[in-house]
Parts: structure tokens; C-alpha cells; sequence
């Protein structure tokens, strides 16, 4: 998308790491993290007690991008929005179960691989 650099303070302080790159927009850390928080919390609703677990880590990948100097804040929430927009598109194409079972006997009624 841009190149726009990490930030100053962002070392390789980490032991046995490597940059891929020097560019850090957007963050594709946040994108993954709150699109995966998402889907487990509406799209493929999990058991209740992982919803609050999920959001905490959602956020502190978020939050850790920032903290570490890897990225700006801004690359961060335009990640965050990314994630949204992923979910929003994966919501409008998610089929049920039941739907997924109509699709398949509209297309072919039975399943070819069964050897009845």
C-alpha cells in the first residue's frame, strides 16, 4: 500500500529475529488479530467464557505493535479497520451450515463419493 517507514525507536532487539521489511503501514498484526476476534465472537460464535479471553488478545496485539516500536499508531488503527472491513466482507458471503447443505443438493443432490 505506502511505504512509509517503522518508527525511530523500533530496534532489533529481539534475539533470532528478522525485518522482513523496513515499511510498517498498515499492520497487518492488528488486521489478522481483530479480524480473528470477530469471527470467533459473532461470525462462529465460540463458548461464551473465550469471548472476553479473545478480545483481550485481539487488543493486546494491537496494543503491543505500538509499545514495541514497530509500528505508528496509525498503522495500527488503519489495520484495525481493515480487520473490521474483512469481517464485514466475510459476514455478507458466511453460510450456514443449512445453507451449505441446500447449496450442495442443488448442485448435485447426492454425494458422488458415497458409492451408493
Amino acid at each position: 500500500f505506502t511505504r512509509r517507514r517503522r518508527p525511530a525507536y523500533n530496534i532489533d532487539d529481539l534475539f533470532l529475529t528478522t525485518s522482513i521489511d523496513k515499511f510498517s503501514f498498515p499492520s497487518g498484526h492488528a488486521t489478522r488479530a481483530v479480524l480473528l476476534a470477530v469471527f470467533f465472537v459473532s461470525l462462529y460464535p465460540v463458548f461464551f467464557l473465550f469471548f472476553l479471553p479473545i478480545v483481550v488478545w485481539s487488543s493486546a496485539v494491537c496494543v503491543s505493535r505500538v509499545l514495541l516500536g514497530r509500528h505508528h499508531i496509525l498503522d495500527v488503527l488503519c489495520g484495525v479497520m481493515m480487520g473490521l472491513l474483512e469481517a464485514v466482507i466475510i459476514n455478507k458471503f458466511w453460510v450456514t451450515e443449512e445453507g451449505a447443505g441446500g447449496i450442495l443438493n442443488a448442485l448435485g443432490g447426492e454425494d458422488p463419493w458415497s458409492g451408493a
